[in-house]
């Protein structure tokens, strides 16, 4: 009959204790023994055997937890770094179920069903949001072409306006809720020079927007950064009018601070804002405070390339929202 020793971590402790007790006991009896410290007589308190017996004991015990800990950490580390790859993607690997002790494997397991359902859940929403938007676009591509006939012009205007509007929120809707379905490669990238060239953008449809201080190109996603800003210069120009952008760095961060002269936002709700489709009283109206998904967006981008987005009211006036970006080289 074959005996099964069950392969936990318990069982890896016990047999680690024990190899290294039995063997640190009789290392130190070698060592006494060419040492002629051995006696037949218990050794007296003060003998160098029991001091040699402590300090060879006490290094076997660092030994042990050395060991011990990288035992006990590295499966903590690996469902960690595992957790934080499929927070960037549904698509990154599974970890290997066939590795480390009883209590890990599971653990492998049931993380690999988590991703596998969760992947699952999203594929049947983007088959959904698919089938929402190409029955909302059918009967919009009807009312435009039925707009076209309209004999008076203003109210054919209007009409166009209200269709155009609609499409714009569908549009920016199933972007938000569709996320990121092909994750962008990241690469070096000068957002200095895309601040400014979003600055000359906005300069160019009359909007003032000043900038001033310079970062290093570090390592992002350029089209997600630059959807990302422009959202929240779009805001600041909306609200304020105009715009200041500060850009400055740290050894570890860029920060970029982006200033409006507006009302501000009250200060019960800084954080509210960034809440999907919510929208402050002063900006219910459609045509001055859109859909409600613009900051959302941009802290979205932000936290994806492990940022974060902050507002802040200025002291003379207007909100600061404060986007800070991990330097990665």
């Amino acid at each position: 009959m074959k005996l099964s020793i069950p392969d936990s971590l318990f069982v890896r402790l016990f047999l680690l204790l024990f190899i290294i007790l039995s063997v640190s006991y009789f290392a130190s009896k070698e060592i006494f023994a060419s040492l002629g410290l051995e006696q037949a007589t218990p050794a007296p308190q003060h003998h160098p055997f029991r001091l040699y017996g402590f300090i060879i004991r006490l290094a076997a015990v660092a030994l042990t937890s050395w060991i011990a800990a990288r035992w006990l950490t590295y499966p903590i580390k690996r469902l960690a770094n595992a957790a934080e790859d499929l927070g960037k993607s549904l698509n990154s690997p599974l970890i290997d179920e066939q590795s480390g002790p009883s209590e890990v494997r599971q653990a492998s397991k049931v993380f690999n069903q988590m991703q596998a359902r969760i992947k699952l859940q999203m594929e049947e929403r983007n088959r959904f949001l698919a089938a929402v938007s190409h029955d909302l676009r059918t009967p919009l591509t009807r009312l435009k072409l039925r707009a076209e006939k309209i004999a008076q012009q203003e109210l054919k205007s209007e009409f166009q306006n209200d269709l155009s509007e609609m499409a714009g929120i569908i549009d920016t809707t199933l972007d938000y809720l569709r996320g990121d379905e092909q994750p962008e490669a990241t690469c070096l990238f000068d957002i200095g020079s895309l601040i400014q060239s979003l600055a000359e953008d906005a300069k160019e449809s009359g909007k003032s927007v000043t900038v001033t201080g310079k970062v290093h190109p570090i390592r992002l996603q350029p089209l997600s950064i630059r959807r990302c800003l422009n959202n929240l210069l779009e805001n600041a120009l909306r609200y304020g009018e105009r715009a200041t952008i500060a850009l400055d760095e740290t050894d570890g961060e860029i920060v970029i601070a982006i200033r409006d002269e507006g009302p501000g936002i009250p200060e019960e709700q800084l954080e509210a804002v960034f809440a999907p489709f919510y929208r402050l009283d002063v900006s219910r109206s459609r045509h001055s405070g859109g859909v409600g998904l613009g900051l959302s967006i941009a802290r979205d981008m932000a936290r994806k390339q492990g940022g974060n987005i902050t507002l802040r009211n200025a002291l003379q006036g207007g909100l600061i929202a404060t986007l800070t970006l991990p330097k990665h080289y």
